[in-house]
């Protein structure tokens, strides 16, 4: 649109133009410098009047209003809130494929920038960057415990519920690093805003409480039921309520995470990533002295699992109590193939694997059946109990049996300070009498008959 004429205003840090689209009105201009890859260009804005006295005054109010974005951190150029998110997810995936980043850690965060915060900036009438503000994220915390989880579509929508503190702490983080990896970097916005935290105590942050052996035992007992052939049940069915049932028994005792046991497939990479193979498990016999016998006798053997791929990147060996489930899920295994026409085991297939496909269950498969179970027992827990909380089971069970630490944290694969923080309480359970005994001398004694006057 070309300019009929242009009056430099406060030093020319603004103009007053005339556009040949609309001779009659006044435009206020404002030069905007590029930074990082952005292109330089201007901001304008109609002044809705043909008075140049006028449009003076309003150019000075406009140039404030821009000049108070930029202070409080804004941007003044008028990107696409939606055209910069999708940039962003863009660039976070080219990570997934250079191997950066895990497809997971990219899906939650797709998953976040295309839900949760769209549906805010909705909320908030945020269209471009220019309406970003120092203060635009102060209630988002309110709003995702309010309204903001009320937009994610599952099938039971009856299910749906407000997140956790720890949850809305890492959508957080998620914005922060939109911020300080991508708009300022790029110049649509000078400093990031105040975001805060919500500081978590220990009860927060045992998201996966562990499952108490009263109610775990109800859980082992209620899935041997369920897994009984007297049920008549196709050879698939079957073979599935096996597999979970196993892969439960030994992420109990083992403290293994879901993926580290039973893998998941990598659809980008087209690849098997995690879980155990049967040349990743050991039998070691053990035995034990009798001392009624007065010797060494044969005791349950134990299993040494090899868990070469982890979350965290750091194999670790785990000897752990599952032997006889393993050797009871071999067995299975071993018949079930040749009963339905399918090859035999091999070392390197998965130890928990859909024979169909070759690969692992999806994930969704094993949360799914957890969840059956969590509405199985909702009147018999007393927690709110994940697929994870089996590995805090375990790792608490060690604890109250007295496994050092160190230990602890080798065979689970935890960081130290995290293992402390969420499972270090426990261990004082098993102090009690200590930590609360008194000896009282005889003067401070309770003696019968003592009363008090009021």
């Amino acid at each position: 649109m070309a300019v009929l004429e242009k009056v430099a205003l406060m030093g020319g840090e603004f103009e007053l133009v005339r556009l040949s689209q609309r001779p009659k009105t006044w435009y206020f201009r404002f030069y905007v410098r590029g930074s990082g890859q952005q292109k330089k260009g201007y901001v304008v804005r109609s002044l809705k009047t043909d008075d140049r006295g006028q449009a003076e005054r309003r150019a000075y109010e406009e140039w404030r209003k821009l000049k108070t974005i930029e202070e409080d951190g804004g941007s003044i150029t008028a990107k696409s809130i939606q055209d910069l998110m999708d940039d962003w997810l863009d660039k976070s995936f080219q990570r997934v494929v250079t191997g950066e980043i895990e497809q997971n850690t990219w899906r939650s965060k797709r998953s976040f920038f295309t839900n949760s915060l769209k549906n805010f900036f909705y909320a908030k009438g945020i269209k471009r960057v220019t309406d970003l503000q120092a203060d635009t994220f102060d209630d988002f915390r309110f709003w995702r415990m309010t309204e903001g989880w009320k937009f994610y579509d599952i099938k039971d929508k009856a299910k749906r519920q407000p997140p956790k503190d720890s949850t809305i702490n890492s959508e957080i983080g998620l914005i922060n690093e939109w911020y300080n990896n991508y708009l300022i970097p790029k110049g649509y916005v000078r400093k990031k805003p105040l975001i805060k935290r919500k500081e978590l105590d220990v009860d927060d942050l045992s998201a996966n409480p562990p499952i108490p052996l009263k109610e775990w035992e109800k859980v082992w007992r209620w899935m041997e039921k369920w897994t009984n052939p007297k049920r008549k049940l196709s050879p698939h069915t079957l073979y599935w309520r096996m597999c979970f049932r196993h892969y439960l028994l030994c992420a109990y005792n083992a403290g293994t995470r879901p993926t580290e046991l039973c893998g998941r497939y990598n659809k980008e990479k087209e690849i098997i990533d995690r879980g155990i193979t049967w040349e990743d498990v050991e039998i070691v016999p053990q035995t034990r002295w009798s001392e009624k016998l007065k010797k060494e006798v044969e005791d349950k053997p134990v299993a040494v699992l090899e868990i070469r791929k982890t979350k965290t990147k750091v194999p670790r060996t785990v000897p752990c109590r599952v032997a006889d489930y393993l050797i009871r899920w071999r067995d299975f295994c071993v018949e079930w193939r040749q009963q339905n026409g399918y090859p035999p085991l091999k070392p390197s297939d998965l130890v928990f694997v859909n024979p169909k496909t070759d690969m692992p269950y999806s994930y969704t498969m094993y949360s799914s059946r957890w969840q059956g179970i969590r509405d199985e027992f909702s009147k018999d827990f007393s927690d709110h109990y994940t697929l994870y909380s089996t590995r805090s089971s375990f790792v608490t069970n060690l604890l109250e049996e007295g496994v050092s630490r160190d230990d602890v944290c080798k065979l689970s694969g935890h960081n130290y300070q995290v293992m402390t923080r969420h499972y270090d309480r426990m261990k004082m359970r098993n102090r009690i009498p200590e930590v609360t005994k008194r000896n009282y001398g005889r003067r401070y004694e309770n003696t019968a008959g003592v009363t008090k006057l009021v």
